[in-house]
């Protein structure tokens, strides 16, 4: 009778049945969801300056609504043809990045995991989290040193070597810019990706790499029948949340804010740099929350379409 009385009341306080044996917990989570209400939902409602013509001075509710039934702005943003190259450009840059940058860190986690000398698995870990740390402004500096077409050490190694005939303005080139755009994507995130993916396999049970010894499977056996299976969800997971960034760029925003110049503009400008631009240095802040707003649509999209496919295919999914 005793264990039915406690089962009951542990029951009501899972349920939420007695909010003051959660009160702590709920305390706990205040600080969080009123900060989400703060920054995430409350300035939702200056979305609707999307469909008028906003003015500073008459602020969001005087302004008048914009033509075309308040699509004015969209219609416009679609009949651009340089802001449908910026489109097509995000979309490069982010599938690029989905293919490039998402598996390396699973790769280095599996790699690290199988070092036995602790010296060198330090070593490396310290050099793979490093670039983390990074900012991208520092490393436009280094590498705008690096890849200088006139005093750069790597125009002036390979043209000494006889690899060039001449200097190339690497962050120029369209031949050579994206891959280096994605490289440094994959050097500055490898290792700071990897950590996740280590948690997951410090979890793995060992019995199950001593099944598979048991069965006369060696280190590549074990490394596909135990560690790579339960990094798939993982995996999923990061991949679907990504996929919901495709068309905000992410880190790659950063990335081509500090790379980009107007030789190269038109390799590499995606989604939000021109929206920073049309809003705060041309003024047309009814545009590019227009903008923003078509953005955002799109992600959603593809978010709830990788979660649909990923929950089919690996039985893994967000929601």
């Amino acid at each position: 009778m005793a264990s039915e009385k406690k089962l009951k009341a542990y029951q009501q306080s899972v349920l939420g049945r007695n909010p003051k044996s959660q009160l702590s917990l709920q305390l706990m989570a205040l600080p969080a969801l009123l900060a989400t209400l703060l920054f995430s939902y409350f300035p939702m409602y200056g979305v609707i300056i999307a469909f008028k013509n906003y003015n500073i001075f008459k602020g969001i509710m005087a302004s008048p609504w914009a033509a075309s039934n308040g699509l004015e702005h969209f219609i416009d943003f679609f009949n651009t043809p340089a802001a449908m190259g910026v489109v097509l450009n995000t979309i490069k840059m982010a599938v690029l990045m989905l293919l490039f940058t998402t598996w390396p860190p699973m790769l280095l986690a599996i790699l690290l995991n199988e070092v036995r000398g602790t010296a060198f698995l330090k070593t490396v870990q310290t050099c793979s989290y490093l670039p983390h740390f990074i900012s991208w402004a520092v490393c436009g500096g280094i590498f705008y040193s690096l890849l200088n077409p006139t005093s750069g050490a790597v125009n002036i190694l390979l043209t000494q070597l006889g690899v060039l005939d001449k200097s190339i303005n690497f962050l120029s080139d369209s031949r050579f810019l994206v891959p280096i755009m994605v490289l440094l994507r994959v050097w500055k995130g490898i290792g700071w990706g990897s950590i996740i993916y280590l948690g997951v396999i410090v979890s793995i049970d060992q019995e199950l790499y001593e099944a598979v010894e048991i069965d006369g499977g060696r280190r590549y056996a074990k490394i596909r029948y135990v560690t790579i299976p339960h990094l798939i969800p993982t995996f999923a997971l990061l991949f679907i949340l990504e996929c919901g960034k495709i068309m905000s760029g992410g880190d790659t925003f950063n990335q081509v804010y500090v790379f980009s110049n107007m030789t190269n503009r038109q390799l590499i400008d995606v989604l939000d740099n021109y929206i920073l631009r049309t809003g705060f240095e041309n003024g047309r802040y009814s545009y590019s929350t227009a903008v923003n707003l078509f953005k955002s649509v799109i992600n959603v999209m593809l978010l709830l379409s990788a979660n649909w496919v990923s929950k089919k295919a690996t039985e893994t999914s967000l929601f």
